[in-house]
């Protein structure tokens, strides 16, 4: 709850807990004029009085409940402005994935950008050293804070020490944890010959005694979570197929775990929430076991193989879905089927639901200008309510501000406040950082999104049409894009200082998103004839050329994400199909 009631110079602010006093204190300052429309200072307006007269002060009474409880992101990012921005657009709580995010942070930063910046070496005490940081800030918001993830199997029979490198194959693992990780097709290897990705034997209970008493260490020592997310292994068909396991389902080998976790904490006096996973081979819902105790639990729901074209089909109609085989099981495409899956859910547990999702993670990047990603968050964010989905946290780049951040604008406060329609929030963003002629930009965006849409870019999208991206009808409207770019041109030219430093900052970015949509332009340009080998030629170069901007815009844009996806989505390299969908 938000509450205030200020005059001039007296009045209250105040909230149900120190987080809602904090985002009072934000909706305060809005009352007055303040914007916040991108991370750090610059990304800010504060008007400033004539006079220091409180009096010119206006009244406030304004009392509020946010519509959504958990309005979340997860952190891949040590930079302390974007937690902070995460903050002031009521975003409430934060993830941060694995115990050591280094897959994450030690990318940070110049990462597929070598051939303009030397390496930036990131040691694992480092990335330690900013999930801490990360933390703090966090915490200094009052912020819930979701830890973990992927990542307690393997290290639960290891014991690993956190600053160790995890450096065990098929070839060196040790049989004393060999014995209990999921065994396929006869064999007990590690799936992909990865850790992370693989599973442990869940009908062994000595397996699940020691991960068990190892997550339960974990939250025992680390007091500041809120929701400990508690998973299974990433990557999918990778369960264990002994004729132990074969008796249930993973989805009820891991509702016993998650009871037999339930106690062992419930002894230690430990009342942290739990998180558990629904994704890819767990989205399947259990058919025997049910959560004993659902006011610890929390379940995420992670429909991560979604098509992002569609949110909902106009007429919802009832779909047998198919029963769960093991290991061979493929995942539902669309987001209604995933939901229908979720609904079978509702017999094993009753509790709050979070939709774990994937707009910022890759998805962003095939969007030329986020309005076509904004639309999809916006719809799918009232999706999700009428199925009873109490929230989301975003899997997401850090850097989700290019061309603009109206995409992440819009998923906070359509949460934040399911009143306001979607172009509402449009207008207050774009005329926020552009000024008066913001229609301009939204026609130029529109434009270009029909040019290069979203659903013609992605690979999963692709793989559906006869000729892939090879189409007639895409190289005659991509000829038309050099017109369009002048029209942006011709705005940045005469709009390039603003009166306001937020508005320059935006224009500059315009600049910038010219020269990469001219680059895309000529690479999918090329893909729309067939010629794939001269797109990946383009695609190459582009690259180079363009990450010299990094130290400018990297802020704002996330170098490595935006390329690695693209290169991947275009079919142009495939390095793993199962993810870059």
């Amino acid at each position: 709850i938000i509450y205030i009631d200020t005059k001039a110079n007296t009045g209250i602010i105040a909230g149900s807990n120190p987080r809602s006093v904090l985002f009072a204190v934000y909706e305060y300052l809005k009352k007055l004029g303040c914007a916040f429309y991108f991370p750090g200072k610059d990304g800010e307006y504060i008007p400033m009085s004539a006079t220091t007269d409180s009096k010119d002060l206006i009244d406030v009474k304004h009392r509020f409940v946010p519509t959504t409880r958990y309005r979340g992101q997860s952190v891949m990012n040590p930079d302390s402005d974007y937690i902070d921005y995460l903050a002031k657009i009521g975003i409430n709580c934060a993830m941060i994935e694995f115990k050591l995010p280094a897959s994450m942070f030690s990318t940070y930063p110049y990462d597929r950008n070598t051939e303009n910046f030397p390496p930036v070496p990131v040691s694992r005490e480092q990335v330690l050293q900013w999930k801490r940081m990360c933390e703090t800030e966090v915490a200094k918001r009052g912020m819930l804070f979701h830890d973990i993830g992927h990542g307690f199997i393997v290290d639960a029979f290891s014991n690993t020490p956190i600053l160790a490198a995890d450096s065990f194959n098929n070839e060196t693992l040790p049989e004393e944890i060999r014995q209990y990780i999921a065994q396929r097709g006869g064999k007990r290897e590690l799936f992909n010959n990865s850790t992370i990705h693989t599973n442990f034997c869940m009908s062994n209970k000595e397996a699940r005694e020691k991960v068990i008493n190892y997550v339960a260490n974990y939250a025992d020592s680390h007091k500041n979570i809120s929701h400990l997310n508690v998973w299974l292994a990433d990557g999918h068909k990778n369960h264990c197929e002994c004729d132990a396991c074969r008796k249930m389902t993973p989805s009820d080998w891991y509702m016993v775990l998650m009871n037999e976790l339930d106690e062992e904490m419930t002894k230690r006096n430990n009342d942290m929430k739990i998180v558990f996973i629904s994704y890819v081979d767990t989205l399947w819902a259990p058919l025997k076991e049910k959560i004993k105790n659902p006011k610890r639990f929390v379940l995420l729901f992670a429909p991560i193989f979604r098509n992002m074209s569609i949110t909902l089909p106009e007429v919802l109609e009832e779909i047998e879905l198919e029963p769960y085989v093991l290991n061979k099981s493929e995942n539902p495409r669309t987001l209604y089927e995933a939901l229908l899956h979720l609904k079978k859910w509702e017999t094993a547990f009753q509790g709050d639901i979070i939709s774990f999702e994937y707009h910022f993670w890759r998805h962003q990047t095939y969007d030329m200008t986020g309005l076509q990603i904004a639309r999809r968050v916006y719809e799918d964010i009232r999706a999700y309510e009428m199925f009873g989905v109490s929230g989301i946290i975003q899997c997401a780049s850090p850097c989700n501000f290019f061309p603009t951040g109206l995409a992440y604008y819009v998923y906070a406060k359509a949460l934040y406040d399911k009143s306001l329609s979607f172009d509402e929030i449009v207008e207050e963003y774009l005329s926020g950082i552009l000024g008066e002629d913001w229609r301009e930009v939204l026609e130029i965006f529109e434009k270009q999104s029909e040019i290069l849409p979203f659903d013609y870019i992605t690979s999963s999208s692709a793989k559906r049409r006869p000729n892939g991206y090879v189409s007639k009808e895409r190289v005659e409207a991509l000829l038309g894009m050099d017109a369009v770019l002048a029209e942006e041109k011709a705005f940045v030219e005469s709009h390039y200082t603003m009166d306001r430093r937020v508005r320059t900052l935006a224009v500059r970015l315009l600049e910038k998103h010219i020269e990469f949509v001219t680059l895309m332009s000529e690479v999918f340009l090329e893909k729309a004839k067939g010629e794939n080998e001269k797109a990946l030629e383009l695609f190459e170069a582009g690259r180079i050329k363009f990450g010299r901007h990094e130290p400018v815009i990297g802020k704002y844009f996330n170098h490595s994400q935006f390329f690695g996806s693209l290169k991947h989505c275009a079919q142009l390299v495939i390095d793993n199909p199962i993810f870059f969908i």
